[in-house]
C-alpha cells in the first residue's frame, strides 16, 4: 500500500505571495457575504505557501481545501490534484516552517500563473494533521471523499474566475479511482482526467498479483512463505471485509473495512466507461504498489468502449515516477509537465 510520499518541495516564488493573498482575501471576504445560507466560508493564507486555505461549512461537514493564489484577473483553467492513500494533511510543520506534502507543490511550480491548482483535505483530516485518527477512520470512504471534492470544485467554479470548459482532475495512486469517480459525477463539467499509477481493474487485481509474486505479505510479520498462503490470507481478509463492509472499527492493512469495501467494489474502468471527456492513463513499469499491467487493461478496455483515451508506459519508473536508472531526472515533474501539455491541447 503506497502512502504517496514525495520529498518535501519548497517554492522559490513564495516571497511575493503575502501581499497578493491579502488583496485576494479582502475580495473573498466581501464576496462571501452573498453565499447561500447553507454554506459558510472562511478564507486565510497558508504561511509561506502560495495557497489560500478555505474552510467551507456545509449542512453536516466542514471541508478544508486550498486554492493556489494568482495575480491574474482573467479566467484560468483549473487543475484538481487528488493525492494517494494516507491520512495526513497536505501540509506539515517541520522545524517551525509550513511545508507541502504529497507532491502537489510540483503542480504549482509547473503551472505557475497559467492555471489555478485546487487540493482538498480528505474527510476527517484537518490542516497539519498527522497520523491515525478516529475522525478519519469514521468518515473516509470513496463516497465521502468524492463528495467533498465535488463540493469543492462546485464552490470554486461558481465563485472564482475559472475557465469552466477547461477543468482537469488528476489522481495519483488511490487518487486515480477517486478522480475517476469525480469525473463520472461531474461528467460534462470535467474536461480532462489523468490517472497516474492509479489502477485500472479493481485494486484487488494488483493485490492478488503482488501477493502471488511475493511483493505483498511476504515479510516476517506475516510469515507467509508461499504464494498459496499469501493468496489465502488476502481472500480470507476480503471475505471478512465483505461481511462487514461498513465497519469503521475493524481494519485491514491500516485502513477500515469501510474504506476497503467502498473502493474494491468499483474501478477506474467502471467509473470512466461512460465519461465523455479526455482521459490520460500514465504508468511506471517498475511500480510495486500498482501492478503495471492494470494500466494496460484500463487503456485497452476504455479504448474498446470508444473513450477518448491515451496511454503512456514509462520504462524504469516507479510508483512516483522516479527513474530507477537515473536519479538525476525528476520523473515526477516530467510526468506533470506532460500531463499539463496534454491538457493544453
Amino acid at each position: 500500500m503506497s502512502t504517496n510520499c514525495k520529498p518535501l518541495r519548497f517554492s522559490s516564488s513564495c516571497s511575493f505571495i503575502g501581499a497578493l493573498i491579502n488583496r485576494i482575501e479582502i475580495f473573498l471576504f466581501i464576496f462571501s457575504i452573498s453565499l447561500v445560507e447553507a454554506q459558510q466560508i472562511k478564507v486565510e493564507s497558508v504561511p509561506n505557501q502560495p495557497y489560500l486555505k478555505y474552510l467551507l461549512s456545509t449542512e453536516n461537514d466542514t471541508i478544508t481545501f486550498y486554492l493556489s493564489a494568482s495575480s491574474e484577473t482573467k479566467e484560468l483553467p483549473l487543475i484538481v490534484y487528488i493525492q494517494g492513500s494516507g491520512m495526513n494533511s497536505l501540509f506539515a510543520k517541520v522545524n517551525g516552517r509550513i511545508v507541502p506534502t504529497s507532491g502537489h507543490m510540483t503542480w504549482y511550480d509547473v503551472a505557475r500563473n497559467k492555471y489555478r491548482i485546487l487540493i482538498i483535505e480528505k474527510p476527517g483530516v484537518s490542516y497539519l494533521q498527522t497520523g491515525e485518527s478516529d475522525s478519519f477512520d469514521k468518515s473516509f470512504s470513496l463516497e465521502s471523499w468524492s463528495d467533498r471534492i465535488v463540493r469543492s470544485i462546485d464552490f470554486v467554479t461558481q465563485n472564482i474566475r475559472i475557465t469552466k470548459n477547461k477543468i482537469l482532475v488528476v489522481g495519483h495512486s488511490e487518487g486515480g479511482l477517486v478522480a475517476s469517480r469525480v469525473s463520472k459525477l461531474m461528467n460534462g463539467t470535467i474536461s480532462n482526467v489523468a490517472i497516474m499509477g492509479g489502477e485500472g481493474p479493481p485494486q484487488l487485481y494488483s493485490m492478488y498479483k503482488f501477493a502471488e509474486n511475493g511483493i505483498f505479505f511476504n515479510t516476517e510479520e506475516y510469515n507467509l512463505q508461499t504464494s498459496q498462503q499469501r493468496l489465502k490470507y488476502l481472500t480470507d481478509n476480503l471475505n471478512l471485509i465483505l461481511a462487514e463492509p461498513h465497519s469503521t472499527q475493524k481494519k485491514f492493512w491500516g485502513f477500515t473495512y469501510l474504506r476497503w469495501s467502498s473502493m474494491l467494489r468499483t474501478s477506474v474502468i467502471d467509473e470512466l466507461e461512460k465519461y465523455d471527456g479526455k482521459i490520460f492513463v500514465i504508468q511506471g513499469a517498475k511500480d510495486t504498489a500498482v501492478f503495471p499491467e492494470s494500466a494496460v487493461i484500463a487503456y485497452a478496455t476504455l479504448l474498446s468502449k470508444g473513450r477518448n483515451v491515451i496511454f503512456k508506459y514509462i520504462e524504469n519508473a516507479d510508483h512516483s515516477f522516479n527513474l530507477i536508472d537515473n536519479s538525476d531526472i525528476d520523473g515526477w515533474k516530467q510526468v506533470i509537465e506532460e500531463i499539463i501539455a496534454w491538457f493544453d491541447l
